[in-house]
C-alpha cells in the first residue's frame, strides 16, 4: 500500500477490503477521499488532526 501511494503520490486514501470466509483478504479500491470520522468518532483517536499533521508535514 506504500508503495502503491508512492505511486500515486498520495498523502493519505482509505483502502477498501473485503475478506473471504477462508481470510483472503481482495483489495478493492484506494480512495483519496476516503470516509474515516466515523472511526475517529468511534474511537476517540485524533485522526483528523494526524491527517492535518502529515499533510503539513508536521512531526509529533
Amino acid at each position: 500500500m506504500r508503495r502503491y501511494m508512492d505511486r500515486l503520490d498520495l498523502r493519505f486514501a482509505a483502502f477498501d477490503f473485503v475478506v473471504s470466509p477462508d481470510g483472503v483478504w481482495t483489495y478493492l479500491e484506494a480512495n483519496p477521499c476516503g470516509q474515516w470520522d466515523w472511526i475517529e468518532h468511534a474511537t476517540g483517536l485524533p485522526i483528523a488532526q494526524a491527517i492535518a499533521d502529515e499533510l503539513q508535514g508536521v512531526s509529533r
